[in-house]
């Protein structure tokens, strides 16, 4: 879809949108047709039945979805879509959130949705998460919900679409609708859970949005109806007050039911009709509070410290409320041509971080509508905290540069190529759309009255909007967004604003001064070839052609032992993934020089190529949908790409550039440093920060190759340093290459065999000898300490098990760890109430021999952490001593079984597969027999290995608290 294809345009979205988006909630047929057309009934509440966007509309909807209306005003779509197979999603979306809460009910919505499953009529307390796992489904993955601002959404996936699948299913969404049983004694359990979600959520950015809203809309419902809930109102909430409000807001008339997937939708109509004809309201309708006002006049400063930040974000906005639209065409070509108007801002944006020439170390534009009611602009960036005062004159004389001087012709072409070839690619993709994907937006496009439409559809309104519009259009499609007559100036972050006069007064001056630069004129941009490297002329020989029916893969091997492993798929049209892969990566990082591996990444990613930046390499491939990054793993470089069937011969010119012309820049150094200083600021004051920089390498034994570098240590690497390491491995060390996907692959043995089979033989090169041999610490406990006004704290406990290559054995340590997550579910959230947020697996080495751990962590009230480390070991305890059962086993494994369907159709996986096959050619087999060997694990098989490796007395663990005093490690 064109709406999400925008939206990844922009590096980041503006505060504002951060603000929509980290607030949501989680709980963790060929044709169209209306069964009721444009008619109007009455609901049983004698209101007027709602009616689809389109029907209010002149765009017309996607042909291949079916809208369906009950008489009591119950509606619900159907779309058969074939991605993953054999997968149905179902949601239910509830016209009703946080903004329907009265005073004093903050937070009740939510909690409501967290009570939904806890006990309703077919399902007491406890039964509804062991009926997911019966039907093979696993809770979080496949059964969901989200409270927002003005619905809330239930998301089922299901493990097939036979009609008992989906009769369960329905089964469970006509309870959500009108059978929560909300008891008293489940709305008490469940209040420490919510409490515990609550306190995972906190964070210095979550407060920074909340400060925030309050100054944007101080006047409006949305900044006093946060969807988490206030601690005080959470405290005293009822049952009484819950079924209140879910009488009154879970209506017929205010509830969509979508399906989306593999299924018969008429047998999915028959069953909707006879479980849904029959609902009425519970209740009497109430009114929506009024949404209040939003006024602000001049210039108006923001300031909000939050020292935890890692950097300072500066930012410029309008916002303006406005009346509820529908989306029409004329409606969608305005918020169009705005779209494009800020993509070509952020393009300049953008340019300005690559080429140095910016204070700031990334920046975004955006702009558009925000729950219907309010009209939003903002551009922002991200600085160091000394950097604020520029950095804000900066975006200040960017945003006025467009405003006063326009866009270039060469500018807009080069955006129009963009979304030009999106459209063109969304359309070829339309067969292999996921279905959850799909579900999510059409309930997206019915919650802001937008009319869900197919990729071609989209493509032929686009297309025409695209060759209508000049330049002049978007300029003033760019003055109008910015038409308000005021304009705040935000700073939020590290920064500490001190002087004789207040931060605002300062942020005030900033910006008015900035506004008397004079802003030079637009130059147009010249045209950037690629690709500027002379081709190959001779092929190379192919040495051995290797078939592999049975998995459909082919490898081929050129003398020069260049290896290429294929494999054509069908599973995601019009896609093509690629891997080259070389070296032993990180764990081959000199010594002396930690953290090499991290700032490497960075480095090269952001110089791109010798020959060109980051920018004009951008710009020549403008309207083309491939690329390629650079990454440092744990055993091997690689070279990963991604593109569409089309533009298979650019994939292989853009890796041959990466490998012999490389970029290393000085101002991509320096732009990474100090990327890298600004995430080390933001982990060393939070507790989620804690294990990159202190656990992850107290897990390995202290070693260097493990963990975040520090300030200090990345100081210590010049780009000589990174250049002396990287640039040999990408010349000299043998490559293997693996691809994946929608191509022809005759043209791909070609290819390879032109730009790769024709090289020099590869040799290796200089070898640093580190160890292979990680110590776990065995026995072993730390504390860290974070300084941090963030109450919240963290648990880790891990159990040392072996590296990955005896398969049968890790596959068995992954189904283990499955149940010892599903035991502290029960325990620890369910029955303590002690977390929200809590993680098992198992983390086998590829690289490290015998290294490998069990590895759980849960986050918690600092309070309670030696509470929850007794009890997560005591549990460890019990499936020692009691073995794991049958039941353990199911609920566990029938869950990753039904997994395993949709991953064998992944070419995430079977690129997996590939990579490094040459090197390690038991990954095809385990491919083989991957579901059957899953399938013949044993509760016995599990009890032996718990028995073996899940000993408390050989764990290490660790503990994250806040604490006043700098950052620290201590053993405990």
């Amino acid at each position: 879809m064109i709406k999400q294809f925008i939206k990844n345009f922009h590096l980041k979205i503006s505060s504002f949108i951060i603000c929509f988006l980290l607030l949501f909630c989680g709980y963790y047929g060929n044709s169209s047709y209306d069964f009721f057309g444009a008619d109007l009934a009455l609901a049983g509440n004698n209101q007027v039945l709602a009616l689809w966007p389109h029907e209010q509309s002149d765009l017309k909807p996607d042909p291949a979805v079916i809208y369906g209306r009950l008489s009591n005003g119950f509606r619900y779509v159907l779309m058969k879509n074939h991605e993953p197979r054999n997968r149905v999603n179902i949601c239910i979306n509830v016209q009703a959130g946080s903004m329907q809460e009265e005073d004093g009910q903050e937070g009740l919505a939510h909690y409501l949705e967290h009570i939904l499953f806890c006990g309703s009529t077919h399902f007491k307390p406890g039964e509804l998460i062991k009926y997911f796992q019966d039907m093979g489904m696993d809770f979080g993955p496949d059964a969901n919900a989200h409270t927002g601002f003005s619905e809330t959404v239930y998301e089922i996936l299901l493990p097939d679409g036979k009609k008992e699948s989906l009769d369960k299913g329905l089964l469970i969404s006509e309870d959500f609708i009108k059978g929560a049983l909300i008891l008293d004694s489940e709305v008490n359990r469940e209040r420490r859970v919510i409490f515990a979600e609550k306190r995972a959520r906190d964070s210095s950015s979550y407060r920074t949005i909340v400060s925030t809203m309050k100054f944007k809309f101080p006047d409006a419902l949305v900044s006093k109806r946060l969807p988490i809930g206030e601690k005080e109102t959470i405290e005293k909430i009822t049952s009484k007050q819950l079924k209140d409000f879910y009488q009154a807001w879970y209506r017929p008339e205010d509830i969509e039911l979508v399906i989306v997937g593999d299924f018969d939708p008429k047998t999915a109509d028959t069953l909707i009709k006879e479980k849904f004809s029959a609902l009425s309201p519970m209740a009497r309708a109430k009114k929506d509070l009024p949404f209040g006002d939003i006024n602000h006049k001049g210039v108006a400063p923001f300031y909000h410290y939050e020292k935890d930040e890692g950097n300072t974000t500066v930012s410029i906005e309008v916002v303006s409320k406005i009346e509820k639209e529908i989306e029409t065409s004329k409606v969608r070509r305005k918020r169009f041509i705005a779209d494009i108007a800020d993509k070509i801002v952020s393009n300049r944006l953008d340019a300005m971080v690559t080429k140095n020439k910016a204070p700031f170390t990334s920046a975004s534009i955006s702009s558009g509508s925000f729950l219907n009611q309010i009209q939003y602009a903002g551009i922002s960036a991200d600085c160091s905290p000394e950097n604020w005062e520029k950095s804000l004159s900066a975006i200040e004389q960017t945003l006025r540069g467009a405003l006063e001087n326009g866009f270039t012709q060469f500018e807009l072409k080069r955006v129009k190529k963009d979304f030009m070839a999106m459209l063109s690619n969304a359309v070829k993709q339309e067969s292999t759309r996921d279905s959850r994907v799909l579900a999510n937006d059409i309930i997206k496009d019915l919650n802001n009255y937008r009319v869900f439409q197919s990729p071609l559809q989209e493509e032929q309104f686009y297309t025409a909007v695209l060759n209508s519009i000049s330049v002049k259009d978007v300029y003033e499609s760019f003055k109008n967004s910015w038409k308000p007559d005021h304009r705040l100036a935000i700073v939020t972050g590290n920064a500490k604003i001190t002087g004789k006069t207040g931060p605002k007064e300062q942020i005030a001056k900033i910006y008015e001064k900035s506004c008397l630069v004079e802003i030079p004129k637009n130059i147009e941009s010249k045209p950037v070839v690629f690709p500027y490297l002379s081709q190959p002329m001779i092929k190379g020989k192919i040495k051995q052609i290797t078939n592999i029916p049975d998995l459909g893969i082919v490898q081929i091997d050129f003398e020069n032992k260049v290896r290429l492993n294929l494999k054509k798929t069908d599973f995601e049209a019009n896609e093509i993934m690629a891997n080259i892969s070389f070296g032993l990566g990180s764990s081959q990082e000199p010594e002396g020089l930690e953290g090499i591996s991290v700032l490497s990444k960075e480095v090269v990613n952001e110089s791109s190529l010798g020959k060109l930046d980051k920018d004009e390499l951008e710009i020549a491939l403008a309207g083309k949908s491939t690329q390629v990054s650079f990454d440092v793993e744990d055993g091997r470089f690689r070279l990963q790409g991604k593109t569409v069937s089309d533009e298979i011969d650019l994939l292989f010119q853009l890796f041959y550039a990466r490998l012999m012309d490389p970029g290393f820049r000085k101002e991509s150094y320096l732009l990474s440093i100090e990327r890298l200083n600004q995430k080390y600021k933001e982990f060393s004051s939070s507790i989620d920060g804690a294990m990159p920089l202190f656990g992850e390498r107290f897990l390995a034994g202290g070693d260097t190759r493990f963990g975040f570098p520090t300030p200090d240590k990345l100081k210590k690497i010049s780009l000589d340093d990174v250049i002396s390491w990287i640039d040999p491995k990408l010349k000299n060390e043998p490559i293997e290459i693996s691809i994946v996907g929608d191509f022809d692959e005759k043209r791909v043995i070609e290819l390879a065999s032109l730009h790769f089979g024709s090289l020099p033989e590869r040799t290796y090169g200089l070898i640093h000898k580190r160890t292979d041999h990680i110590n776990f610490p065995s026995k072993e406990s730390i504390n860290i300490n974070v300084e941090t006004e963030i109450k919240k704290g963290t648990v880790v406990i891990a159990y040392p098990t072996e590296d990955i290559w005896n398969i049968k054995r890790t596959r068995r340590f992954n189904v283990l760890a499955e149940v010892f997550s599903e035991k502290i579910r029960k325990e620890i959230r369910e029955n303590m109430g002690a977390s929200y947020s809590y993680l098992v697996y198992n983390d086998p080495s590829r690289i490290y021999s015998g290294y490998g751990m069990l590895y759980s962590q849960t986050d918690v009230n600092p309070k309670e952490i030696d509470a929850v480390e007794n009890k997560i070991k005591n549990i460890a305890s019990e499936i020692v001593k009691n073995g794991v059962n049958k039941e353990d086993l199911k609920r566990s494994l029938d869950p990753i079984l039904t997994r395993i369907k949709d991953i064998l159709r992944n070419n995430n996986y079977w690129l997996s597969v590939l990579t490094e096959s040459q090197k390690y050619p038991q990954q095809i087999e385990w491919s083989r027999n991957l579901k059957k060997d899953y399938e013949s694990i044993t509760a016995d098989e599990l009890s032996a290995l718990a028995k073996e490796y899940l000993v408390n007395a050989r764990a290490a663990s660790i503990t994250v608290k806040p604490a006043k005093g700098p950052l620290s490690d201590e053993k405990k």
